[in-house]
C-alpha cells in the first residue's frame, strides 16, 4: 500500500516537472552577472575571511581576560 502511494507521488512529481520544462516562452534571460572575475571570487572573500578572523581573535582576546578581585 505504502509502496503504491510512493510510486504514485513520484510519478506525479515527474509529470509536474515535465510540464514545467515543456512550458513554451520560458527562455532564459540574456543577462550577465554584475560582478565576477578573480577579484570577486578570490580576493574579496579572502579579505573578508582574514578580517573576520582577526576581529574574532581581538574580541576573544579582549573579553577572555578574568576580572581582578
Amino acid at each position: 500500500m505504502m509502496a503504491a502511494m510512493a510510486a504514485a507521488l513520484v510519478g506525479s512529481a515527474r509529470a509536474v516537472g515535465a510540464a514545467l520544462q515543456a512550458t513554451p516562452g520560458m527562455a532564459p534571460l540574456p543577462a550577465d552577472p554584475p560582478i565576477g572575475g578573480v577579484i570577486w571570487t578570490v580576493v574579496i572573500p579572502a579579505i573578508l575571511l582574514i578580517g573576520s578572523s582577526l576581529a574574532t581573535y581581538f574580541l576573544y582576546k579582549r573579553f577572555s581576560t578574568e576580572e581582578g578581585e
